[in-house]
């Protein structure tokens, strides 16, 4: 298992931990439907919905959990983006 801040960072949700942090705290990001403190442990299987700027929402499913970095490519391995596709409005 892994911190939900660590894991945003290593799966490139986020540029930085920090910047993970502040958005767990401020009601951005929430894990199976409840809010997601940066402390939180993540597991396979967690869905994610991480809401960003101008109100974009995605949504993911935690595919594999690791505390360090990796590269671009397999960071997004990590998760599966079940975002459904914009609104042609």
């Amino acid at each position: 298992m892994v911190r939900l801040d660590v894991w945003l960072d290593v799966a490139c949700v986020f540029k930085t931990r920090s910047e993970a942090k502040r958005a767990c705290n401020g009601g951005k990001v929430r894990v199976n439907g409840d809010g997601g403190k940066p402390h939180r442990e993540l597991k396979i299987g967690d869905r994610l919905e991480v809401t960003r700027g101008r109100g974009l929402r995605r949504q993911l499913i935690v595919a594999s959990v690791d505390d360090s970095h990796v590269p671009k490519s397999m960071a997004r391995a990590m998760y599966e983006d079940v975002t459904p596709p914009p609104t042609p409005e």
